[in-house]
């Protein structure tokens, strides 16, 4: 695990934390922040003791987008070397090998918000706000991270008119998972991630690859696709434990299935 100066990261239950910590910038994302995001989730890439990551600012705001005194400073080759950076992070996150989850409260405007869409999961808290605020500035919102999570029309509305929507309106359009209650966020994120975390690192990796590939083929590539995959899974010793203990679970009357449904 590395040392950073603008994040503090840890291991729990098998999640890897990322906690955005630039307080005097509200965790907007400059060179350093980009950087040490980055860092962070390569050095969890192959480390079999992380199967999930969460990704936290604090209870008040998440991210406030792009650090704007960088974009108004750099040019040249250096406003193309910061592209290519963010570039890297958004695709870094996108299309990372495990599960991602966002936890979201307060102000999430603009490049904040992308970045919790770049996520797979986002939570969010009732204090929480989103917007594709970039059009203020003249700038282009990350459509596609919208789209993945709402549908056309709305990821349409928002990138057009930049306007913000609460942590319920996010929820029920889909680009919010869950609204949890303000001061919990940190708290129902992890629970989240720790459930996901729970299936361990060789088949949380597996199903985001089924997740990240499935969703870009036709009804008969993905149902061969991921036939393939079940095939490959249940000849694993993973499966034999898993199948093992599940039926033992059974017997006695406790469905593993049904586990979480229980008060």
């Amino acid at each position: 695990m590395g040392v950073y100066q603008y994040l503090v990261t840890s291991v729990d239950a098998g999640v890897g934390v990322i906690q955005l910590n630039h307080p005097q910038k509200r965790n907007a994302l400059g060179w350093e922040l980009h950087r040490e995001i980055i860092a962070a989730l390569e050095g969890w890439t192959e480390d079999d003791d992380v199967a999930a990551v969460l990704l936290v600012g604090n209870e008040d705001y998440f991210c406030a987008g792009w650090a704007l005194d960088v974009l108004e400073q750099v040019e040249g080759d250096d406003l193309i070397r910061f592209n290519d950076l963010a570039c890297k992070l958004m695709t870094t996150v996108y299309d990372y090998r495990k599960p991602t989850v966002a936890a979201v409260a307060g102000v999430a405007p603009g490049y904040g918000m992308d970045l919790a869409n770049m996520c797979d999961i986002t939570v969010a808290s009732e204090n929480a706000t989103f917007g594709s605020t970039q059009v203020k500035y003249a700038m282009n919102g990350f459509y596609h991270g919208m789209l993945r999570k709402v549908g056309a029309q709305r990821a349409r509305r928002m990138l057009f008119t930049g306007d913000p929507i609460d942590a319920q309106e996010a929820c029920r359009v889909g680009l919010v998972d869950e609204v949890v209650p303000v001061g919990t966020v940190r708290e129902s994120g992890l629970r989240l991630a720790r459930h996901i975390a729970e299936a361990g690192a060789e088949l949380t990796t597996v199903l985001k690859e089924v997740a990240l590939r499935a969703s870009n083929m036709d009804h008969i590539g993905a149902t061969a696709y991921e036939l393939r995959v079940t095939a490959d899974l249940i000849q694993r010793g993973l499966f034999t434990r898993r199948l093992a203990s599940g039926l033992a679970a059974l017997r006695s009357g406790n469905s593993r299935a049904a586990e979480r449904l229980r008060p």
